[in-house]
């Protein structure tokens, strides 16, 4: 430290010495955010040291340590000048040491850029990704609701993301910089811990940006190989924070090199060259798959359930307990644990079809029904689920997340309410345990969603093409608007000299009514084009009696009718429909006649503005004449 002390005396200052050989970073060799510096330092060709043997809990305890940073926190950065804590400070302070780094653009807006994705990487992906993982791994206290706020979150931040990756290689400009470090640091953690390739598939772009970074030497170097989660851990209950640790003894290298070895189970770096690379190893087999072989065959059974029009329970239910296999297959009651949240029908009903879409997973070894119970808020929910094999599949709990929102309970075939129960939750039947049935949702509907997409069939098609025409008829009345809001832009300075001559008042506000109704048209011709929202406008609360059902914007279909009260339930949908469509044609009528009586209200402000015109040019004539002595 005499040689730093040395160095940072004012008449030494102007010497070229190179510092790098005296920066050195406290912190673990798995640590992510220490990463960031030291794959700026590979970058930037300066060397950091990592200080040797650190160990969490002890090393970041010591006196020593909490001089750097009192609040004892890594990483830290030993530099001549003095400590530097925070990652995102560390690494920009590396990337500083080499006068022009590329790394920090090439220009102001390019560094500006930069700084803006650093702070995007820490607060809306780095920030929600440990809000979801820490509480999983008992951190911190588990909370449900606060885990889909987190996710919710992140997925929003993805997706602003894999939107500006899709027109770029880099996040800014044509080459790595300090956001692509930084960034990539951030999402290590997510894609190696939490975010599976299911969930990372919604984002195409930042999959491909995130394995083209951890490839790059420099990346790979650091963080050798990236492997991603393939499931979301299970919730542990929440640990007490470690105290510290004592110093360790000499005489147990061994003892704790297996500890380190269980603390650190992902290498920081690649295997030595010497060390031949592992053959791929086939793909395990899904444990249900090793089961015997069922009687039972689960698409039969869903075929028979999607096709069967009438008569439902002597045709569908009859044959579905003749297909059951009590020893290949298991039934399972759920009943949603946060019922009293469930105050919203619309958002209770996109909750359960997230939840069935992410099922879709296990669409091989499950069959699965859910009813959304109660006329008026809060919702309950609940669900009957057919699993292949006698227990819930493992890896199904491990991937759908929203396993845990609910309580499991084996159906008992002993019991003659409980097997008349499965009847009528297959049957969607209606008053259900005493309660209206708001909307009832089913495995093979989200799966075959796509597929409903191309299929005319299934589709109330002359709905949609009556709604839309609808939309295209009030079209023109937006853009009269349009022309008459617009022209009276053209005309404001012959009012304003109507003004002065005449004292007119209130020609502004005409044209401020004109710009409000253009824009009430157009907001009408849109939604009545798009269809969907008309659906939210009218009747968000009740999805069977919109114009288009539950499902992503579709309309219901009676051929998934189950029984003669769902085509009762349709008759009146259709009938709701024909009443909507006439008060939409009174509108319409009424719109008619506003946009006539301002066409008239336009007509008679032109000829008080010509005539006005008209007064002017004689007045100006009589001054001139007056002037000349033409006139006395």
């Amino acid at each position: 430290m005499l040689f730093i002390e040395f160095l940072a005396l004012p008449g030494l200052r102007g010497f070229d010495f190179d510092l790098s050989h005296w920066v050195v970073l406290h912190a673990g060799n798995t640590n992510k955010n220490a990463f960031k510096a030291l794959i700026a330092a590979e970058y930037s060709g300066v060397k950091v040291e990592l200080v040797k043997n650190f160990e969490m809990g002890v090393s970041n305890k010591s006196p020593e340590f909490l001089k750097m940073n009192p609040i004892g926190k890594v990483p830290v950065l030993e530099t001549p000048d003095g400590p530097v804590f925070e990652s995102n400070a560390i690494a920009r302070y590396v990337t500083r040491l080499k006068a022009d780094n590329p790394l920090y653009g090439s220009t102001l807006i390019e560094y500006a850029h930069i700084e803006q994705w650093i702070d995007f990487g820490s607060l809306e992906i780095d920030a929600n990704i440990l809000r979801w993982f820490i509480p999983r791994i008992g951190f911190a206290v588990y909370l449900p609701p606060a885990e889909e706020a987190a996710i919710s979150a992140l997925k929003r931040a993805l997706d602003a993301l894999n939107t500006h990756l899709a027109s770029n290689t880099y996040l800014v400009g044509h080459s790595v910089t300090l956001a692509d470090i930084i960034m990539t640091c951030n999402l290590v953690m997510g894609f190696s811990r939490v975010m599976t390739k299911s969930f990372t598939s919604e984002f195409p772009h930042v999959e491909r940006y995130f394995w083209t970074m951890v490839n790059q030497p420099n990346f790979r170097k650091i963080l050798g190989e990236v492997k991603q989660a393939e499931s979301v851990p299970p919730v542990q209950s929440a640990k007490k924070p470690s105290q510290p640790k004592e110093p360790k003894h000499k005489d147990e290298p061994k003892k704790e090199a297996k500890k380190e070895a269980k603390k650190e189970p992902a290498k920081p770096k690649v295997a030595e060259a010497a060390e031949e690379e592992e053959a791929p190893k086939p793909k395990p087999k899904n444990p249900l798959d090793l089961l015997p072989p069922s009687k039972m065959v689960l698409d039969d059974w869903k075929r028979l359930y999607s096709n069967t029009k009438t008569n439902f329970r002597e045709v569908a239910i009859k044959g579905f307990w003749d297909m059951y296999d009590p020893e290949g297959y298991s039934l399972w009651f759920c009943d949603y644990k946060y019922n009293d949240e469930n105050t919203v029908s619309f958002v209770t009903l996109n909750k359960v079809t997230g939840f069935l879409q992410r099922m879709d997973l296990a669409r091989k070894y499950a069959f699965g029904k859910m009813l959304i119970v109660g006329s008026e808020a809060p919702f309950k929910v609940k669900g009957l689920w057919l699993f292949r094999g006698q227990e819930i599949p493992q890896f199904v709990i491990d991937e759908c997340y929203d396993m845990e929102l609910y309580e499991w309970k084996k159906v008992d075939l002993s019991d003659e309410a409980q097997k008349e129960r499965v009847n009528q939750m297959i049957e969607d039947q209606e008053p259900f345990e005493g309660e209206a049935l708001l909307d009832a949702k089913d495995s093979v509907m989200i799966l075959r969603w796509g597929e409903a997409v191309s299929s005319q069939d299934s589709l109330k098609w002359e709905e949609l093409l009556s709604v839309s025409s609808l939309g295209v008829v009030f079209e023109p009345f937006c853009w009269a608007t349009t022309l008459l809001s617009h022209s009276g832009k053209l005309f404001k300075p012959l009012l304003g000299r109507e003004k002065m001559m005449r004292g007119a008042s209130g020609s502004g506000s005409r044209w401020r009514c004109l710009h409000f109704f253009h824009i009430i048209f157009s907001t009408i011709s849109l939604l009545l084009i798009s269809g969907n929202p008309v659906n939210l406008f009218f009747h968000c609360n009740d999805s069977k009696t919109g114009f288009f059902g539950s499902g992503g914007g579709l309309a219901d279909d009676p051929s998934n009718s189950k029984d003669v009260k769902k085509a009762e339930r349709h008759d009146t949908h259709g009938n709701m429909i024909g009443i909507r469509i006439v008060i939409i044609c009174l509108g319409l009528v009424a719109g008619a006649a506003f946009s006539v009586f301002l066409f008239k209200i336009w007509q008679k402000k032109k000829r008080e503005e010509q005539h006005a015109r008209l007064l002017k040019l004689f007045e100006d004539d009589d001054e001139l004449e007056v002037e000349l002595g033409i006139r006395d």
